[in-house]
C-alpha cells in the first residue's frame, strides 16, 4: 500500500525546507574565508564549495516549484490525489522523496525560534498576533497564547522537536504534558 499524496508531499516539503534552511543559515563569508585561508582544495573543489550555498538554494527553490504543482487535492469522488498528475501515488513526489532519503536529507530538528514561529502562526486571532509563551522539553516545545479565550478546551500547542508536527492539548501542568506527550509519541 502506498502513502497518501498529502503524507508524501509533507515529507518531501519537510526535507526540502531542511536543506533550504541549512543553506540559508550558512555564512557565505565564513565559507569564503575558510577557502582562502586554508587553500587545501583543488580549484574545482574550491569552486564547488564556494558555490554550494547558491546551488543548494537554487535546487531547493526548483523543488519548491515541483511541490507547488504536485500537491494533494481531492478527485471528483473525494479521494485524495496528487493535483499535478491526478493519481493517488504521485511518482514524481515518490521519486523526489526516495532521492532525498537516499542522500540522508532529513528535516532539521526544530529549535526554540522555529517553535515560536509555528505557535505564533497557529494562535493568530482575526489577523492579529497574540503573545505566545514557549517552554522547551526533551521531545519538543509546550506553547500557549498568553491570552487564551476561556472557551478554548485545548489551549496548549505542543511542537514536536524532530518533525515540527503540531498537536493541541488541554491545559495541564507541564510535567503531566511532558509525560503524556512521551506516551503519545510512543504509540503514534
Amino acid at each position: 500500500m502506498t502513502a497518501p499524496a498529502s503524507w508524501t508531499h509533507d515529507q518531501v516539503h519537510r526535507r526540502v525546507h531542511a536543506a533550504m534552511t541549512a543553506a540559508m543559515r550558512a555564512d557565505v563569508h565564513s565559507i569564503d574565508a575558510a577557502l582562502v585561508q586554508h587553500g587545501r582544495l583543488d580549484p574545482c573543489s574550491r569552486e564547488f564549495v564556494g558555490a554550494s550555498r547558491r546551488l543548494v538554494l537554487a535546487c531547493t527553490a526548483a523543488l519548491t516549484c515541483v511541490l507547488s504543482a504536485h500537491r494533494p487535492g481531492d478527485d471528483s469522488h473525494g479521494r485524495e490525489i496528487c493535483r499535478g498528475c491526478g493519481t493517488r501515488d504521485c511518482r514524481t513526489l515518490r521519486g523526489v522523496a526516495d532521492v532525498l532519503a537516499a542522500y540522508a536529507v532529513s528535516p532539521a530538528p526544530v529549535d526554540r525560534a522555529e517553535a515560536w514561529r509555528l505557535a505564533d502562526a497557529h494562535f493568530v486571532r482575526d489577523g492579529s498576533p497574540v503573545p505566545v509563551s514557549v517552554e522547551e522539553f526533551a521531545d519538543g516545545f509546550i506553547t500557549c497564547a498568553t491570552t487564551t479565550p476561556s472557551d478554548d478546551p485545548r489551549p496548549v500547542l505542543i511542537v514536536d522537536r524532530q518533525t515540527g508536527a503540531l498537536s493541541r492539548w488541554p491545559g495541564r501542568p507541564h510535567e503531566i504534558l511532558v509525560r503524556e506527550y512521551a506516551h503519545y509519541r510512543a504509540t503514534h
